[in-house]
Protein backbone atom coordinates (compact mmCIF):
# COMPACT_ATOMS: atom_id res chain seq x y z
CA UNK A 1 0.00 0.00 0.00
CA UNK A 2 3.01 2.62 0.62
CA UNK A 3 4.57 1.64 -2.56
CA UNK A 4 1.52 2.52 -4.77
CA UNK A 5 0.82 5.72 -2.71
CA UNK A 6 4.47 6.69 -3.14
CA UNK A 7 4.09 5.62 -6.75
CA UNK A 8 1.15 8.10 -7.23
CA UNK A 9 2.71 11.03 -5.69
CA UNK A 10 6.01 10.91 -7.75
CA UNK A 11 3.42 10.03 -10.69
CA UNK A 12 1.52 13.05 -10.25
CA UNK A 13 4.84 15.54 -9.17
CA UNK A 14 6.49 14.01 -13.21
CA UNK A 15 3.27 15.34 -14.41
CA UNK A 16 2.49 18.58 -12.98
CA UNK A 17 6.57 19.32 -13.96
CA UNK A 18 5.94 17.90 -17.62
CA UNK A 19 2.62 19.97 -17.89
CA UNK A 20 4.23 23.12 -17.04
CA UNK A 21 6.89 22.23 -18.98
CA UNK A 22 4.41 21.93 -21.89
CA UNK A 23 2.46 25.15 -21.13
CA UNK A 24 6.16 27.42 -20.81
CA UNK A 25 7.22 25.18 -24.17
CA UNK A 26 3.91 27.18 -25.58
CA UNK A 27 4.50 30.65 -24.16
CA UNK A 28 8.21 30.75 -25.64
CA UNK A 29 7.50 29.20 -29.06
CA UNK A 30 10.62 28.47 -30.56
CA UNK A 31 12.15 31.89 -31.19
CA UNK A 32 13.26 31.53 -28.00
CA UNK A 33 14.19 28.02 -28.29
CA UNK A 34 16.08 27.61 -31.57
CA UNK A 35 19.55 29.20 -32.55
CA UNK A 36 21.02 28.18 -28.95
CA UNK A 37 19.13 29.47 -25.75
CA UNK A 38 21.39 30.96 -23.09
CA UNK A 39 21.91 30.56 -19.41
CA UNK A 40 20.37 33.27 -17.72
CA UNK A 41 17.00 32.86 -20.54
CA UNK A 42 17.49 28.98 -19.43
CA UNK A 43 17.01 29.64 -15.87
CA UNK A 44 13.76 32.01 -16.35
CA UNK A 45 12.36 29.16 -18.74
CA UNK A 46 12.95 26.61 -15.53
CA UNK A 47 11.89 28.98 -12.82
CA UNK A 48 8.42 29.61 -15.28
CA UNK A 49 7.87 25.87 -15.78
CA UNK A 50 8.02 26.00 -11.74
CA UNK A 51 5.80 28.37 -11.59
CA UNK A 52 3.51 26.38 -14.17
CA UNK A 53 3.98 23.22 -12.41
CA UNK A 54 2.94 24.31 -8.84
CA UNK A 55 -0.19 26.08 -10.81
CA UNK A 56 -1.31 22.58 -11.84
CA UNK A 57 -0.80 20.69 -9.23
CA UNK A 58 -2.93 23.40 -6.61
CA UNK A 59 -5.65 22.98 -9.33
CA UNK A 60 -5.43 19.18 -10.37
CA UNK A 61 -4.50 17.49 -7.02
CA UNK A 62 -8.40 16.81 -5.69
CA UNK A 63 -9.28 15.61 -9.69
CA UNK A 64 -6.37 14.15 -10.35
CA UNK A 65 -6.34 11.73 -6.71
CA UNK A 66 -9.62 11.23 -7.41
CA UNK A 67 -9.36 9.85 -10.30
CA UNK A 68 -5.74 7.84 -9.37
CA UNK A 69 -8.65 6.14 -6.70
CA UNK A 70 -10.89 5.00 -8.95
CA UNK A 71 -8.27 3.54 -11.46
CA UNK A 72 -7.17 1.49 -8.47
CA UNK A 73 -10.21 0.50 -7.60
CA UNK A 74 -11.49 -0.95 -10.35
CA UNK A 75 -7.94 -1.50 -11.60
CA UNK A 76 -7.55 0.51 -15.19
CA UNK A 77 -4.33 0.02 -16.41
CA UNK A 78 -5.47 2.13 -19.38
CA UNK A 79 -2.87 4.45 -20.79
CA UNK A 80 -6.08 6.03 -22.69
CA UNK A 81 -7.89 6.65 -19.55
CA UNK A 82 -4.99 8.26 -18.16
CA UNK A 83 -4.62 10.42 -20.81
CA UNK A 84 -8.38 11.51 -20.85
CA UNK A 85 -8.14 12.35 -17.46
CA UNK A 86 -5.41 14.73 -17.99
CA UNK A 87 -7.33 16.46 -21.36
CA UNK A 88 -10.18 16.38 -19.26
CA UNK A 89 -8.18 18.19 -15.99
CA UNK A 90 -6.45 20.36 -18.56
CA UNK A 91 -9.97 21.57 -20.20
CA UNK A 92 -11.43 21.91 -16.83
CA UNK A 93 -8.49 24.04 -15.80
CA UNK A 94 -8.89 26.10 -18.74
CA UNK A 95 -12.87 27.06 -18.33
CA UNK A 96 -12.10 27.92 -14.76
CA UNK A 97 -9.32 30.27 -16.08
CA UNK A 98 -12.01 31.82 -18.68
CA UNK A 99 -14.80 32.11 -16.40
CA UNK A 100 -12.62 33.74 -13.97
CA UNK A 101 -11.52 36.35 -16.06
CA UNK A 102 -12.72 39.83 -16.25
CA UNK A 103 -12.41 42.38 -18.74
CA UNK A 104 -11.93 42.64 -22.72
CA UNK A 105 -8.83 40.35 -22.90
CA UNK A 106 -9.65 36.94 -22.79
CA UNK A 107 -7.99 33.39 -22.61
CA UNK A 108 -10.45 31.79 -25.44
CA UNK A 109 -8.51 31.15 -28.41
CA UNK A 110 -7.28 28.11 -30.28
CA UNK A 111 -3.58 28.72 -28.93
CA UNK A 112 -4.44 28.57 -25.77
CA UNK A 113 -7.45 25.54 -25.69
CA UNK A 114 -4.39 23.78 -27.49
CA UNK A 115 -1.61 24.60 -25.11
CA UNK A 116 -3.79 23.16 -22.35
CA UNK A 117 -5.05 19.91 -24.22
CA UNK A 118 -1.27 19.41 -25.30
CA UNK A 119 -0.40 20.03 -21.26
CA UNK A 120 -2.97 17.45 -20.01
CA UNK A 121 -1.87 14.56 -22.40
CA UNK A 122 1.47 15.26 -22.07
CA UNK A 123 0.69 15.30 -17.96
CA UNK A 124 -2.03 11.89 -17.95
CA UNK A 125 0.98 9.82 -20.25
CA UNK A 126 3.44 10.58 -18.00
CA UNK A 127 1.67 9.69 -14.77
CA UNK A 128 0.87 6.72 -17.09
CA UNK A 129 4.46 5.56 -17.55
CA UNK A 130 5.60 6.46 -13.99
CA UNK A 131 3.08 5.56 -11.48
CA UNK A 132 0.51 2.85 -12.82
CA UNK A 133 3.03 -0.47 -13.07
CA UNK A 134 2.59 -2.74 -15.76
CA UNK A 135 1.57 -6.09 -15.83
CA UNK A 136 4.39 -8.31 -15.84
CA UNK A 137 4.50 -10.63 -18.86
CA UNK A 138 4.49 -14.42 -19.14
CA UNK A 139 7.92 -16.08 -19.76
CA UNK A 140 6.02 -18.43 -22.31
Amino acid sequence: MLVAIIRVMFGFIAAVLVAGAVQVLFVAGPDDISGGVSASRLQDLGLLTLLAATQSAVFSAPFVFLAAAVAAWLPIRSGLFFVLVGIAVALAGFFAQYVGEGGTQTILNRYALAAYVASGFAAGLVYWIVAVPKPKRSQA
